[in-house]
């Protein structure tokens, strides 16, 4: 279990105090308060704090946070395009072991983590399905 993005915020609270930086410091402590409450006081894995992450970005872009976007993507996963998904869905899925070819979500979602949106997965798949 990787806690890759907790720690990371931990990091970023402690820099930010020594460097003065007073709103890193307050915004990371925010973050790391959505986790801790999220995991009940525990580290949380980087696929359960994408998703908390990706939660907290959504209310940043709702109200127009230039500063809070900048502060989360920094720790978001980058997401791969369709082109990169469905290259690796090529390479790595054999649809004919699969009792239905939707099957290969959950293969490629567990092996690709939050840098593959199940949703972009499903497109990839019935893209590839419907020839």
């Amino acid at each position: 279990m990787s806690t890759g993005i907790y720690e990371a915020i931990k990091k970023e609270i402690v820099e930010a105090m020594k460097r003065g930086d007073t709103a890193t410091r307050d915004f990371a402590r925010v973050v790391k308060a959505e986790l801790d409450r999220k995991g009940d006081g525990r580290p949380l894995p980087d696929a359960d704090a994408t998703r908390i992450l990706k939660a907290l970005r959504v209310t940043a872009e709702e109200n127009q946070n230039a500063f809070e976007l900048a502060f989360l993507d920094r720790y978001l996963p980058k997401e791969l395009s369709e082109a990169e998904i469905e290259a690796w869905v090529r390479a790595n899925v054999d649809f004919s072991q699969l009792k239905s070819p939707m099957a290969a979500i959950g293969i490629v979602t567990r092996a690709l983590g939050p840098s593959a949106p199940g949703e972009r997965v499903k497109q990839v798949i019935e893209k590839i399905v419907k020839g």
